[in-house]
């Protein structure tokens, strides 16, 4: 499950910062804000990568429950699906669960960044954050696979960037409690919560800031260019 939210996660919040740069750099996105608030164009574009990870994760699911279906009446692939009988049944509801709110909460993100980048040519000089969260999150999930009850691999589970992989991968080891994993949860849908109210804030003043300076010297423009309005509107 962690390899198939790591790839997830390289995969869409890369088509999510290239689509918003491309459509940046080449100017649409003015027109497009002068027909839709940033605000919409940013909604529509979350519940369209939502719906394609969905329609994704269907499929797999599809096939997960077809290879059960067939595969309990052929002798080599029934003895397979035995070791999973242990498992309590709304862990499949909970591993969907992290699937998708992580996905998410690193959508989001990309989106943030995405909104920062100058042209879609820099787009891997920006992202570049996302990709090592997500690969540190990817190896905290193996090591969590060998020493599940680590301090280091306890606390990284209730860290919201690598949750998703980390309290994955612990739950599947059944080594975190019922508590464990809906605090870990929890946390994970308030972080979610709270990105997607900080992208809104500062997505439309990303648009409309063309910096070549990096992603740091340009998010810190940005939050000084947030922070300006703010005073503005009061």
């Amino acid at each position: 499950m962690t390899l198939i939210i790591f790839l997830f996660v390289i995969s869409y919040t890369n088509i999510v910062s290239s689509e918003i740069a491309t459509e940046k750099g080449t100017r649409i996105m003015e027109v497009i804000l002068s027909s839709v608030s940033a605000t919409t164009h940013l909604l529509a574009k979350l519940i369209a990568i939502i719906l394609m990870i969905l329609t994704q994760l269907g499929f797999y699911l599809l096939c997960i429950a077809l290879f059960i279906g067939f595969g309990k009446d052929i002798p080599m692939l029934a003895g397979f699906l035995d070791q999973f009988n242990g498992f309590p049944s709304h862990y499949l509801f909970l591993n969907i669960a992290f699937i998708i709110f992580g996905l998410l909460l690193y959508i989001i993100l990309a989106a943030l960044i995405g909104s920062l980048v100058p042209n879609v040519e820099t787009v891997a000089q920006f992202i570049y954050p996302i990709t090592i969260l997500c690969m540190v999150g990817y190896w905290g999930s193996i090591a969590a696979a060998e020493i599940p009850d680590n301090l280091l691999v306890v606390i990284g589970s209730y860290i919201p960037v690598f949750s998703p992989m980390m309290m994955l991968a612990r739950m599947d080891l059944l080594a975190a409690s019922n508590l464990d994993i809906w605090l870990s949860l929890g946390i994970l849908i308030v972080t979610i919560a709270l990105a997607l109210w900080l992208t809104i804030k500062l997505y439309r003043h990303n648009l409309l800031l063309y910096s070549q300076d990096g992603l740091w010297k340009t998010w810190r423009n940005s939050w000084k260019y947030a922070k300006m309005n703010t005073r503005k509107e009061r």
